[in-house]
Formats: structure tokens, sequence, C-alpha cells
């Protein structure tokens, strides 16, 4: 939702929703694992250019400001080849960091109905 005010205005992500906000910092040369969250959807917000974005089967080099909505089961990474690079998070629904991972070092895990 974006609010007009005389001095601009404000464009709100989340009102009064249990959600969890982190910023996360990808090192250069360095990319997040593969996973999915079981219990959560995230929206990404793109804080630098230069970052590569993977969601199921796309991937995406976004410019600053770009929004993404990854919804719960859905495998997703970060990745900072060329430069490091930070991405707003909100976390939607229930967070915990040892959920569900899989890259390409581990085979994609069969449906197990969640």
């Amino acid at each position: 939702m974006i609010l007009e005010k005389s001095w601009g205005a404000i464009k709100e992500y989340t009102l009064n929703q249990v959600c969890t906000v982190k910023v996360l910092a990808i090192a250069q040369g360095h990319e997040t694992s593969f996973h999915y969250h079981r219990l959560r959807d995230d929206m990404w917000i793109v804080i630098d250019d230069g970052l590569e974005v993977e969601i199921g089967e796309d991937v995406f080099h976004p410019k600053e400001g770009d929004e993404f909505v990854i919804s719960a089961g859905t495998p997703h990474r970060i990745a900072a080849y060329e430069k490091p690079g930070r991405v707003l998070e909100i976390d939607f629904g229930f967070t915990m960091e040892d959920d569900t991972l899989y890259d390409d070092k581990q085979p994609a895990p069969a449906d197990s109905g969640d």
C-alpha cells in the first residue's frame, strides 16, 4: 500500500502483522543455499544492484528496489558473484533458520505432503 503525503509517500509492506524483518548481507563470491521454507512466505526488497536471485527455475538480475514474493515451498537463493549485496527480507509465517534445505549437492526431497 502506498500512502501519499505532502512530503512524498510511504510504501507499507506490512501492517499490524506478525512477521520477522531482516537485512541479508551476501559477501562477494558467495551465495545462500538453494532452500525452501515449509511454514512461511518471504518477501525480498533488493537494496543493492549486482545480485542474482533464483526462485524456482527462474533466474533474475534485479536492480535496487526490485521486489520478490516467494511462497512457502518454493526453492530460492541469492548470489553475489561480482560484488557484495544486501536484501531486505520480510518473513510472513513461522520463522526458524533450520528450515528445510536443498541445494545442488543434495537431491531435491520427495514431496512429503507438507
